[in-house]
């Protein structure tokens, strides 16, 4: 639950600069304590390197756009943003509960 949450208020506080650090570090810490742990902590890690890959895509499809891509890219990657702060705090409440979640619309990078 600690690695959903933090990642969510580390977004929110950070900007998103930070939300792929405090999810890091409290899965290496913590992935050999418990199956349910590593899972969770996997999950979230894949939610932020999906949440910043869609960034940089945004970025480089609104830029071959001339810029006026942008218009469109930036708001749809905040939107995915904001989707990933609701859906942490989402996997936090499951993982509270003792219950296995995948996060939808995340990329497993990390299996």
């Amino acid at each position: 639950m600690l690695a959903h949450v933090t990642a969510a208020v580390a977004a929110l506080l950070s900007g998103g600069t930070l939300a792929i650090v405090a999810p890091l570090v409290i899965w290496l810490i913590y992935k050999d304590r418990s199956a349910l742990v590593d899972h969770h902590g996997k999950q979230n890690l894949n939610l932020q390197i999906t949440t910043l890959v869609f960034g940089a895509a945004a970025v480089v499809v609104g830029l071959m756009l001339f810029v006026v891509g942008l218009a469109v890219t930036l708001p749809l990657w905040g939107l995915y943003v904001l989707y990933a702060i609701v859906i942490s705090f989402v996997a936090g409440a499951k993982a509270s509960n003792g219950e296995y979640y995948r996060i939808p619309l995340a990329i497993q990078f990390v299996k």
